[in-house]
């Protein structure tokens, strides 16, 4: 999320000569008063896993058939040789000693059914709702493609004023598809108070009177969150119902999740934060990879249609998409055909068919150097050519 540093932006006063929450202070008044961009967001700075206890949220309530995966009585994969390159040094070390030396909440690695490794910070346990990010986006585009199976939407060629005739004023908005807002080539510009306000401000839909095109629709990719709001918006007035509930009737409860969830919304429109803000647990988010690993079968039922996952999880270079990033999932390598919902603080929900693996990785933010060089597909890869 590219707004998590906004504040350094309006530093207009040197805060060596004061106390920082006098800087605080003084930075939200001005802002406030000059600008767009809400006043919580000075306060709060950077995004964390509080945010899911300081926003208001709507529940996604769990299946009343939890499924299971089996259960190894001891972590069987302790001593897989990993390295991750954070010291320029060349040498192993086992996957146990590796999860130590980083900001770590919760790592399992599931094949065939099978939690076969399982490690948690011990700050949290196995009922924690970890904050997703942007990992919500991929639920949100498995979202739209239910709603188009249900005709709720005709299809992703569809135009988004359709859905949002606030923006049919704007030049280009009569290009804007849905599909562009899928892959991020809407050709809206980014604007550092449109992220703010979606995330931290009392009414998301106050950013839609500042949305601007940068480029024409399909010409290139730009990752920005307020893509994927839209497309929540998108669903909310399709379906009649909020995201959440869409959710959790669609996918959450036949899947089989054993606790109930989390969507953070705005507080004046209750509307969710589609482009992140779900909390869920770590074996939860791994059945929404189950789900996604079986082709959109969940035990013989068709959640998401074949053809949605087909087109999720394609290559797509056309139409100013990108190689390895389509339908809000990222596409991994073609010889491991493998892919990933990610989202901040290098969260992952890794997903490798050949094998029948899943990886759920969640973090907290740590050093920015060592989160900076060590690459997680690669220690992901690394473990799958060990099983």
């Amino acid at each position: 999320m590219a707004f998590l540093h906004f504040h350094q932006n309006y530093r207009i006063l040197d805060d060596t000569l004061m106390h920082p929450k006098i800087y605080h202070i003084i930075g939200a008044i001005l802002i406030s008063m000059y600008s767009c961009v809400p006043a919580k967001s000075v306060f709060l700075a950077r995004p964390d896993s509080k945010d899911q206890h300081r926003f208001e949220s709507s529940t996604i309530e769990a299946s009343d058939s939890c499924f299971e995966f089996n259960h190894l009585e001891e972590n069987s994969l302790d001593e897989l040789k990993i390295n991750d390159w954070t010291k320029d040094i060349p040498f192993f070390v086992s996957l146990k000693e590796f999860v130590s030396t980083h900001n770590i909440r919760s790592f399992a690695i599931i094949q065939n059914d099978t939690l076969k490794y399982n490690y948690s910070n011990d700050s949290f346990n196995e009922n924690t709702l970890h904050p997703s990010y942007s990992i919500a986006k991929s639920f949100t585009s498995a979202l739209i493609g239910i709603a188009i199976e249900e005709e709720f939407i005709k299809n992703e060629q569809e135009l988004v004023a359709t859905y949002i005739p606030e923006l049919k004023e704007l030049e280009y908005a009569e290009l804007l598809t849905i599909e562009h807002l899928l892959n991020h080539t809407s050709g809206l510009k980014y604007r550092l108070s449109t992220d703010a306000t979606i995330y931290y401000g009392r009414n998301s839909l106050k950013a839609l009177d500042r949305l601007k095109f940068d480029t024409i629709p399909g010409t290139k990719q730009h990752y920005l969150n307020v893509n994927v709001q839209l497309l929540g918006l998108i669903l909310q007035r399709a379906t009649n119902v909020p995201l959440s509930e869409y959710l959790q009737e669609k996918i959450w409860k036949p899947i089989g999740m054993c606790t109930d969830a989390e969507w953070s919304v705005d507080k004046i429109n209750q509307l969710e934060k589609a482009f992140c803000c779900i909390g869920a647990t770590t074996l939860d988010y791994a059945k929404f990879g189950r789900l996604y690993l079986n082709k959109g079968v969940w035990d013989g039922k068709q959640i998401i249609s074949e053809s949605w996952y087909n087109k999720s999880i394609t290559r797509d270079t056309t139409d100013g998409s990108s190689f390895n990033y389509n339908y809000s999932w990222h596409i991994g390598l073609k010889e491991y055909g493998d892919f990933m919902a990610i989202g901040m603080n290098k969260q992952h929900l890794y997903i490798y068919p050949e094998k029948n693996v899943i990886i759920v990785l969640l973090n907290d933010h740590e050093n920015r150097l060592k989160a900076e060089r060590v690459n997680w597909w690669n220690i992901f890869r690394q473990i799958v050519d060990q099983l």
